[in-house]
């Protein structure tokens, strides 16, 4: 069961998430983002950002034990790219190194629709990744809890690797899918 605590630092972060637009705003700049990243996927085969060149990509940092946020972004993105005719990739990275292998996390990201993926890593790997797209995450334990918190959203970018936008979480896939035709 969710304490108190833990559950305020969630709600909290969901309403100011919930709060962001597409829109860059003067604390999350579009251009502050660098694509880029050396993660494992399911082989333990590193895999770069670049790989990903010429698809559209609509990625977002999360973790397979999240109960709520998580499964909501994830499903989203598997959403929007359904609706989207153009060739496009969701990229599902957990920031939960210590319970989420790479199998793991593309066994998650894949149950939400064929066109997703599951990448993961060591911390500074994870860490190095998520400085680029600008994502915060902070693990905590105890001996009763195990928080993982982290910046909820989704991001979209170019075949040619430039960002686009960035989406909220509860962003409605038919918007997301919008933005990559």
């Amino acid at each position: 069961m969710i304490d108190k605590k833990a559950f305020c630092i969630l709600l909290l972060t969901i309403v100011v998430s919930s709060a962001r637009t597409g829109v860059a705003t003067a604390e999350f700049k579009l251009n502050d983002v660098k694509p880029a990243f050396e993660l494992q996927n399911r082989n333990g085969e590193i895999v770069r950002f670049n790989e990903f060149n010429g698809k559209h990509v609509l990625l977002a940092f999360g973790f397979t034990h999240c109960a709520h946020v998580c499964p909501m972004i994830a499903a989203n993105m598997a959403r929007a790219l359904q609706l989207s005719s153009e060739d496009a990739i969701g990229i599902f990275i957990s920031v939960d190194t210590e319970r989420d292998s790479a199998t793991k996390t593309d066994d998650y990201a894949r149950a939400f629709g064929g066109h997703m993926l599951g990448l993961s890593g060591t911390y500074k790997q994870i860490a190095d990744a998520a400085k680029n797209f600008n994502v915060t995450f902070v693990v905590t334990k105890s001996e009763d809890h195990y928080t993982v918190q982290h910046t909820p959203s989704i991001f979209l970018l170019s075949p040619d690797g430039e960002l686009i936008d960035v989406f909220a979480l509860n962003t409605p896939p038919s918007k997301i899918a919008d933005s990559i035709r």
